[in-house]
């Protein structure tokens, strides 16, 4: 039996969880480079503008949601997502590559996407460096378009839990079901992040930058999330479990 342990963060929205824990792998699978014909490249160039307009459809109705329950204000983040998806600079950069290279439009996308991370994770500007988890966010969600996407819907949830992951992008941290997640627990993060003002405007317990909850934390622990002291403990004993409730 795993003994009780307790993981200090950065509390970030206030109140207590007490549920069992609902691990988020980090998704950061290679796309392998491959390669079309030359006759091939226009599919792959519709394939690409099918992926992005799914994705701003996807976004739009996302923005709608979060609109409604955290504010248009904080929903304009996804203003953001659907400005980069419909900049041509970026969408120039992967038709480039599908006519320079012929590969194919995930294997474009995961370039260019990765090239924009690392250009962002680089720059001075604070602001600039949080651009990076958007890019991310959106290189996932055109993948999940052009290759199927395998992760876990966390909407699918048919249990309260609490959620620990590496981090969680705007799109997963707004789509979040306030009656199923009753708390978020993540490795990165921080008080201006965006999962940090979402769950607060969710009003989810939340607590970030513990750097290794997910290393302490399987899914199916019961987990006790104090956003008040930003203290994450994972197995609770029987006494500790009295004082929470």
């Amino acid at each position: 039996m795993v003994s009780m342990h307790a993981i200090k963060g950065i509390p970030v929205s206030p109140g207590v969880a007490i549920s069992r824990a609902v691990v988020i792998d980090a998704e950061d699978l290679p796309i392998p480079r491959r390669t079309v014909s030359r006759d091939g490249v226009p599919a792959e160039r519709e394939r690409l503008v099918r992926a992005i307009e799914e994705s701003i459809a996807d976004i739009e109705r996302l923005r709608e949601q979060a609109s409604a329950t955290v504010g248009p204000e904080l929903a304009k983040i996804f203003d953001v997502h659907v400005a980069m998806l419909k900049d041509r600079q970026l969408t120039g950069q992967f038709n480039q590559l599908l006519d320079n290279e012929m590969v194919t439009a995930e294997y474009a996308v995961f370039v260019v996407m990765r090239r924009q991370a690392r250009l962002l994770r680089s720059m001075d500007s604070h602001y600039f460096r949080e651009r990076e988890k958007d890019v991310w966010d959106l290189e996932r969600r055109v993948l999940g378009h052009l290759i199927g996407d395998t992760r876990a819907e966390l909407s699918q949830l048919r249990q309260e839990a609490v959620l620990v992951a590496h981090d969680l992008t705007p799109s997963q941290t707004a789509g979040l079901d306030r009656t199923r997640i009753k708390g978020i627990a993540t490795d990165a993060g921080g008080p201006t992040s965006h999962t940090a003002i979402l769950a607060h405007a969710l009003g989810i317990p939340a607590i970030v930058g513990t750097e290794d909850v997910t290393q302490h934390v399987d899914s199916g622990d019961t987990v006790i999330i104090d956003g008040h002291r930003g203290i994450v403990i994972v197995s609770p004993d029987a006494a500790k479990l009295m004082e929470y409730r």
